[in-house]
Order: structure tokens, then C-alpha cells, then sequence
């Protein structure tokens, strides 16, 4: 069984091409990926990464070329590259697919392929990121803050709720201090967003409270 394929010789021309295609649509995966990113978990070196494994796949199919035993060699040298950071969230997966097959398609000199499939992916990451698909998440803000027992009154904190609010959830109430001090947390969100800020001084104004803190809840905090 014969173990080598005809050859393929590539010009300068079609080299610096089909590298040229995969880093331009690589890059614009990453940037896509850095705009549409959530959570914590954000790593500059890996959207650097994705820049660069699309058109070193693209060189390594040239080089391969139609040879078999380049071929495996190229496999069994892809299983020794272990992460030295395991990547805990599966749309980093999706986006290294993604520019994988950005560098398959540009190596073997698909251009129209590699160009739609990278845009049609990058549109439905865009569309998916602006209409929050998939979130089951009811509010946009954890807000907590301490209350002096004496000097606190629940109306008034509840009057700024209505006015402000769209929605609250009481989280969390800790006595502290021989019950002189209350830490609450709730979940809020507002009526229009824009208004946070006035709505911290609204709070600050109230007697006996202190330690406000307004964290946005809408990326994925992981632990």
C-alpha cells in the first residue's frame, strides 16, 4: 500500500495567500472573541493565541502537502502540546475550532470557505452575546450595604426601591456587633440603568447606612 500522495508545491504567492487569509480571519476571531467575552476568566495570551494557531495550521497542511507520512508525523506531534492552563469555559473551545478550521481551509486554499464560515460564526457570536441567549438570569446587580439598627428605617430604604428598581431579592441579613449592625445583599435590577449612581446617593443619604456597594452580577463569576 503505497504511503505517499503526489506532492503539492506551493509559489510564494499562494503561500504568503493562504497564511495571509488565515491570520486576517484569525485576528478577527479574536477580536470577536475579547468583545463578546464573560466572566473572570479572560486570558490576553490565549486571544493572542487565537491569532496565531490559525495560520500555523495553515502552514502545517502546506507542508503537508500530500504526504501520508507527513501526515502522521503532524498528528503525533500535536499530541505531545499539552495547555499548561486547562480552559474552563467550552466557548474557548468553540473559538480554537473556530480558527481551525479557519487554518484547514486557508492552507488548502479555500478562501470563500474559510471567509464564510469564519464571518457566519463571528455574526452568531455576536447575535448571541447582544441578546444574552441562553441567560436565566433575573437581575443585574448584587447590592449590599450595613445599616445601624437604631438609626435604619425599611421604609425609606423600600420608597428608593420603588422609585429606582424594576426588581429586588433579598439575599442575604447578617447581625453583627450585638445586632447593632445589619449587613444586608440583595439582588436588584433597575428600572433604567443609568441611574445608578443617583441611586447610590440616595442610599448614602439614608441615616445609619454605610458601605454601599453595587457589583453587576451579569458576567459568570467562577470559583
Amino acid at each position: 500500500m503505497p504511503t505517499q500522495l503526489a506532492a503539492i508545491n506551493y509559489s510564494i504567492e499562494n503561500i504568503l495567500l493562504n497564511i495571509a487569509c488565515a491570520f486576517i480571519l484569525s485576528f478577527l476571531a479574536a477580536l470577536v472573541y475579547r468583545a463578546t467575552h464573560r466572566g473572570l476568566s479572560y486570558s490576553q495570551s490565549f486571544t493572542i493565541s487565537l491569532t496565531m494557531i490559525g495560520f500555523l495550521i495553515a502552514a502545517m497542511v502546506m507542508v503537508i502537502g500530500g504526504s501520508l507520512s507527513l501526515a502522521f508525523a503532524g498528528l503525533g506531534a500535536m499530541s505531545l502540546i499539552r495547555f499548561r492552563t486547562a480552559i474552563k469555559d467550552v466557548r474557548d473551545v468553540v473559538f480554537v475550532l473556530l480558527v481551525v478550521v479557519i487554518g484547514f481551509a486557508s492552507g488548502t486554499g479555500n478562501y470563500m470557505l474559510a471567509a464564510i464560515t469564519a464571518g457566519a460564526a463571528m455574526l452568531v457570536s455576536f447575535a448571541l452575546y447582544k441578546t444574552n441567549f441562553g441567560s436565566i438570569r433575573k437581575y443585574d446587580y448584587v447590592l449590599s450595604f450595613s445599616a445601624e439598627s437604631a438609626r435604619f428605617s425599611g421604609e425609606q430604604l423600600r420608597e428608593i426601591f420603588k422609585e429606582f428598581l424594576k426588581y429586588d431579592n433579598l439575599l442575604n441579613m447578617v447581625a453583627r456587633d450585638n445586632g447593632r449592625v445589619l449587613d444586608h445583599s440583595f439582588n436588584i435590577k433597575f428600572i433604567n440603568p443609568s441611574e445608578i449612581e443617583k441611586f447610590a446617593k440616595r442610599l448614602a443619604e439614608l441615616s445609619g447606612v454605610s458601605e454601599i456597594d453595587i457589583i453587576s452580577a451579569k458576567n459568570d463569576i467562577e470559583y
